[in-house]
């Protein structure tokens, strides 16, 4: 089975920002490396939807699981639902934890 990607648009303006950000630090190269490390977690979670840690400090459901982009200060949060992944946010580890909760009921 083939599990649908779907990304919340404030979680797409976050991965779209951090790009532009890390692209200005050297011609590019840093921001297609950040761009890879995204494609390269989402391959994996979507093969592997459950493996990723759930997010400390959520027990109830849905189960809200965090998936650390390499070599970036960045983790991938998402929901497994509807028969597909959705992802919160592109959250940066100095935010406050979260506060893409209320992306949830959208």
């Amino acid at each position: 089975m083939t599990l649908d990607w779907r990304e919340h648009p404030d979680a797409r303006d976050e991965f779209l920002d951090a790009h532009e950000r890390y692209s200005a630090i050297d011609h590019g190269k840093l921001g297609d490396e950040f761009a890879d490390a995204a494609e390269a977690a989402a391959e994996l979670i979507l093969q592997w939807p459950d493996a990723a840690s759930p997010f400390r400090g959520r027990q109830r459901e849905p189960i809200v699981r965090s998936w650390h982009l390499c070599k970036f200060s960045y983790n991938l949060v998402y929901v497994v639902r509807g028969g597909g992944i959705f992802v919160l946010a592109y959250a940066h580890e100095s935010r406050r934890p979260g506060y893409w909760t209320q992306r949830l009921a959208e």
